[in-house]
């Protein structure tokens, strides 16, 4: 009787036990997909913000230009764009509509408000822009930004300082919110009319706070690069840094794709699409 009860016992425990690790395996499972699946929104936020950025800085660049044309080499003719001047502002109102307009290969629909002081002789300009109903393919950012552009940084580069003020929504529902600072170098095809071959080195760092509570903190340690020929960015790393968990986030050595690695603290490394 006696090792009838204890053969039931230890079946029970071992029973108990093994339970208890496919459950903890199961829960370490959970957890790495959650940190690969939020380390990957975070890659497309930066990626489609991007897309804003380089739509921004065309068009006021081409509205400064002493070289502007009656067409807008940059914005398809699908898009409106309303102007405003006065004595001392201009304002710029870009409607994508709610159909949307294909931009170098990303469908990009709702409004752009751009707003800034007009001087001429000014350093450093402060621009204002403020986002309507607007997606970049199915991703919806919402909120607004100032940026600084800086006629010549100390490498003797046009550069655009950004403070980021945004939220976004994906198809599936989720959401983030992201804030910080963002540097954008301007270093190949400056100001030469042709937005085609125009390079830009981005530095900076911010946070995205996704609705369940995770907050990722982002350090650019290798400037990225963005080259307008290319709908992704194509190469740098960046630092992820959430609580119990941090990675680095690697764009690539160059190549134009949708392709990014995360390596976690361990030095595993998983492949992301953009």
């Amino acid at each position: 009787m006696k090792n009838s009860i204890l053969k039931f016992g230890l079946t029970v425990f071992l029973s108990i036990l093994l339970i208890g690790c496919s459950e903890n395996e199961s829960d370490e499972v959970m957890t790495e997909s959650l940190k690969i699946e939020e380390a990957e929104l975070s890659a497309k936020i930066d990626n489609s913000a991007e897309v804003i950025s380089d739509t921004f800085l065309q068009i006021y660049e081409f509205e400064e230009s002493p070289f502007k044309s009656s067409v807008h080499p940059f914005i398809p003719e699908c898009a409106t764009i309303t102007i405003e001047i006065t004595d001392s502002s201009k304002a710029i109102l870009v409607d994508f509509g709610s159909e949307g307009c294909e931009v170098r290969g990303r469908l990009i629909k709702g409004k752009v408000n751009m707003s800034y002081e007009v001087d001429t002789d000014t350093k450093a300009l402060v621009i204002n822009y403020i986002l309507e109903d607007f997606f970049i393919d199915d991703i919806q950012f919402e909120g607004s930004k100032t940026i600084t552009r800086q006629r010549i940084n100390e490498n003797g580069n046009p550069q655009y300082i950004m403070d980021l003020d945004f939220k976004v929504t994906f198809a599936n529902g989720t959401e983030a919110s992201r804030i910080g600072t963002k540097t954008r170098e301007w270093v190949e095809g400056v100001l030469n009319g042709n937005w085609g071959d125009n390079v830009f080195l981005i530095t900076g760092a911010w946070e995205t706070n996704f609705v369940n509570g995770n907050t990722h903190s982002t350090t650019i340690t290798t400037p990225v690069r963005r080259e307008a020929s290319c709908k992704f960015l194509v190469s740098g790393e960046v630092e992820l840094v959430r609580t119990n968990f941090s990675g680095t986030l690697n764009y690539g050595e160059g190549e134009c794709d949708n392709l990014a690695v995360f390596v976690n603290a361990d030095g595993e490394e998983k492949e992301i699409r953009l």
